[in-house]
């Protein structure tokens, strides 16, 4: 058998590698129930599920026809990352929605089909929405603005 999307075949491989890991990390927890939730319950459920899509990709990359695997881009990458890096350094000093805007706008240097007006909108659905969960919804003690200077 060969691969005719390597795409796909990676792609599966990682679901089932993370899959993998979720149910290792979950095998020393109870399960529970639908009903009463044990703390492997999640864990176990997010792994099956993983490891189904995985072997679903996997299955599909022997039967389709797909796109080869491009070289990968360490740029993009390694702004991601930064970004990810800055997010939890800025969190506190300069608050969420600052954070998150910073974030947002740094994050689209990784693409260059990226548009001021997109990246704006985005910016201002992202802080409304992790406000909105978060600091609002889940009550996490996140602060939302800097903090004044006494």
């Amino acid at each position: 058998m060969t691969i005719r999307a390597p795409k796909d075949f990676w792609s599966g491989v990682m679901f089932i590698a993370f899959a993998a890991t979720a149910l290792l990390a979950a095998r020393g927890y109870s399960l529970g129930a639908a009903g009463k939730m044990g703390p492997g319950y999640f864990p176990v459920m997010l792994g099956s599920v993983l490891a189904l899509i995985g072997l679903i990709l996997v299955v599909r990359s022997f039967v389709i026809d797909g796109d080869a695997i491009t070289r990968i881009q360490i740029l993009p990458l390694a702004i991601i990352a930064a970004a990810v890096v800055l997010f939890g350094l800025l969190l506190q000093p300069i608050g969420l929605v600052l954070s998150l805007a910073l974030v947002t706008v740094a994050s689209a240097f990784a693409s260059r089909e990226s548009k001021p007006l997109e990246v704006a909108a985005l910016t201002c659905v992202l802080a409304a929405f992790a406000a909105g969960v978060f600091v609002y919804g889940l009550r996490l003690p996140l602060p939302l603005w800097p903090a004044m200077m006494g």
